[in-house]
């Protein structure tokens, strides 16, 4: 099975290990591999390059944006989802995305990034014949991520949110299972096994700041982060490890 992922970073790389953990064969394509998934002529010329002899059976569509506007975020995602959608067409292929848990609510569409997000889970459904969508909740990361850009010297501040984080292996676990096996539903939703806030996952990690305060952000997608809307449903999938067997396993990684 040939699967190949569209998005750099952490989270691709994450996908094609787990990829071929699982016997598969993982392809990384992004910008930097010639893969624009804002370039309408990127499928055509990756459908005809000696890359693709064999064929490939699945894309998994795991691309990011820094858009913060949400007619940014959704212009993004979907030209993403359209280029991801037409490639898996040229190749009879199957189509995965990458998604959030609880993106589509009423209650978040006015931040942005999950706008863009519902914006791009209904384009990839009108796009795409053979689609799976999976939804996962925050991963453990976003904590450190939140150090980097909202940590000042000796404090940081971190939005008011409660969460069910998880790893972002367990995650890349869950797709290439998708990726590799028949048999899955039209949409999963995967989670961590604990219920937290956001700070008390901030104040967990090695090397933050010795305060950390909450920010409750004044709108209704703030009240919504605040109060568990974006918890994943019954029907997902509970996946370890806990944070603290996380943090034994990446604590040496983490950076200051």
């Amino acid at each position: 099975m040939r699967v190949a992922i569209v998005g750099g970073g952490n989270s691709g790389e994450a996908i094609a290990r787990a990829v071929r953990e699982r016997g598969g064969d993982a392809i990384l394509l992004s910008r930097s591999t010639g893969f624009d998934v804002l370039d309408d002529a990127a499928p055509g010329k990756f459908h005809a390059s000696r890359e693709t002899d064999g064929g490939i059976d699945v894309f998994v569509e795991a691309t990011g944006s820094t858009a913060a506007s949400a007619n940014a975020s959704a212009a993004f995602f979907g030209h993403s989802t359209r280029t991801v959608a037409a490639a898996a067409g040229m190749f009879g292929a199957r189509h995965i995305l990458l998604s959030i848990v609880g993106c589509y609510l009423p209650a978040v569409q006015g931040f942005g990034y999950y706008a863009g997000k519902t914006a791009q889970e209904r384009i990839a459904r009108e796009a795409s014949e053979n689609l799976t969508i999976v939804r996962s909740t925050q991963w453990f990361e976003f904590g450190q991520q939140m150090l980097q850009r909202l940590g000042f010297g000796l404090s940081a501040l971190v939005p008011s949110m409660r969460i069910q984080p998880i790893a972002m292996d367990s995650v890349a676990d869950t797709i290439a299972s998708c990726a590799l096996e028949d048999g899955h539903d039209d949409v999963l939703e995967v989670a961590g096994p604990e219920v937290m806030t956001l700070r008390e996952l901030v104040r967990r990690l090695p090397h933050r700041p010795p305060v950390v305060l909450p920010l409750a952000i004044p709108s209704q997608w703030g009240r919504a982060f605040r109060n568990g809307t974006l918890l994943p449903s019954s029907s997902a999938i509970i996946m370890g490890p806990t944070l603290d067997e996380w943090l034994a396993q990446h604590a040496a990684t983490l950076r200051p």
